[in-house]
């Protein structure tokens, strides 16, 4: 509680806190730089990844290799083989299709995925400098909502649920009068007649 009111005064004069986190540039920028340390990975450092995809040394061609990098980069087969030298994009395509090229892009895409975690941390820092941002109360209810969700503060009261098997259609339904309707719902005749409580 005390931490929010400090992020909530501290957003009144300007300032945000993400409590030891990156800032979303930063993030990104870190992300880019992972990619880009990958895709300058020299012959022996790709070789030196190579029992950890599954791959015995000189599987692939230092040509293949390139291809692999560039394409687990982000690039297109299409520019990911003018990049690594093929002469045309239907030899690249075959290449990429190759198991031992498989087993190496797998391997980076997860690495790529264990580098760009999304955490708890991360949420809270983004609604954090939404809540700044709020324009009005309610965007700043709206906020304060998904905050409490997020970290669980308040349980969702179950909602009841009814299942009824009908066996007509929607047009039989139309043509059904208000009484039949609530005998189906499984409910009294006097339902939805006011009643005088004492």
């Amino acid at each position: 509680m005390w931490l929010a009111w400090v992020n909530a005064h501290l957003c009144l004069f300007g300032w945000t806190t993400t409590y030891g986190m990156s800032s979303k540039a930063e993030l990104l920028e870190e992300g880019i730089d992972s990619i880009k340390r990958d895709v300058d990975l020299t012959h022996t450092e790709f070789q030196a990844r190579m029992p950890y995809m599954g791959l015995a040394h000189g599987t692939l061609t230092v040509q293949q290799e390139k291809l692999v990098m560039l394409v687990a980069s982000g690039m297109s087969i299409a520019a990911a083989a003018r990049g690594a030298g093929y002469k045309s994009y239907d030899a690249a395509l075959k290449a990429v299709r190759r198991p031992e090229l498989q087993k190496a892009l797998d391997y980076f895409r997860e690495q790529a995925r264990e580098t760009v975690k999304f955490t708890i941390a991360n949420a809270h820092g983004m609604y954090m400098e939404a809540y700044c941002a709020s324009a009005n109360a309610t965007e700043m209810k709206n906020t304060t909502d998904s905050l409490v969700k997020l970290h669980g503060l308040v349980q969702q009261e179950p909602q009841a649920q009814v299942n009824v098997q009908i066996n007509a259609t929607a047009k039989q339904l139309e043509r059904l009068s208000d009484e039949e309707l609530i005998k189906i719902a499984g409910k009294d005749t006097t339902y939805l007649e006011p009643s005088v409580s004492d």
